[in-house]
């Protein structure tokens, strides 16, 4: 009973999660507000929902392997249509987390590619969270409950609301703002030149002379 308790919580904090991810991936680079964030911010707090959510999602599958309520093997978990339990809405959770691992790994090693090939691979952030809410509604057993329902009608929405928000403030993105660090170097301030002493009829040789006053 613990078991089924704990890879449910797993399960439902895995999907918020990766709604999370995705809502902040979509508002850090939309128009109206993600330019507020800084790159390197915005990088670093997607890869913590990103990877919680895996290992959430780590827990979920590891209790489904050990509860005997259904009796899950490694296939079942890990190669679609091969559950006897609800086999459509099991696989389309596993395909949803296959894309799942997809963007949370390539996000660990982004440095080893191209921005584009990153971005390319970082598509699949969409398709996953949709992938999810069908394998919650129709697999979840907490489904049923009002208040689960209205967590996936809700989030659901917001994913919907932004994609469109990105799509049509797409080329409207100014500049991000630079990130801040309290331990570099200040920024460059301007300081007038005095003009030098020839260039006002003054012979250098006197001004270098002149002693300085008590």
């Amino acid at each position: 009973m613990t078991t089924w308790i704990i890879l449910r919580a797993a399960g439902i904090g895995a999907y918020l999660m990766l709604f999370s991810s995705v809502a902040f991936g979509l508002v850090a680079t939309s128009a109206p507000f993600g330019k507020r964030i800084a790159k390197q911010s915005a990088i670093l707090i997607h890869q913590f929902m990103s990877t919680v959510g895996l290992v959430l999602l780590g827990v979920h599958i590891g209790g489904l392997l050990l509860d005997q309520y259904i009796h899950f093997g490694p296939t079942q978990v890990l190669v679609p249509g091969t559950s006897s339990y609800r086999p459509v809405a099991v696989a389309i959770g596993i395909i949803g987390m296959y894309s799942m691992v997809l963007v949370a790994v390539s996000s660990w090693f982004r440095k080893h590619y191209s921005a584009k090939v990153w971005r390319t691979l970082h598509m699949a952030a969409v398709p996953a969270f949709a992938l999810s809410v069908l394998h919650g509604v129709f697999a979840g057993a907490d489904s049923a409950r009002p208040w689960m329902y209205l967590i996936y009608v809700t989030s659901a929405t917001i994913v919907v609301f932004l994609l469109v928000l990105r799509g049509l403030t797409v080329g409207l993105r100014p500049a991000r703002r630079a990130q801040s660090s309290p331990s570099g170097p200040p920024e460059p301030v301007s300081v007038p030149v005095m003009p030098l002493a020839s260039s006002v009829g003054v012979p250098v040789a006197e001004v270098v002379a002149d002693p300085i006053p008590d």
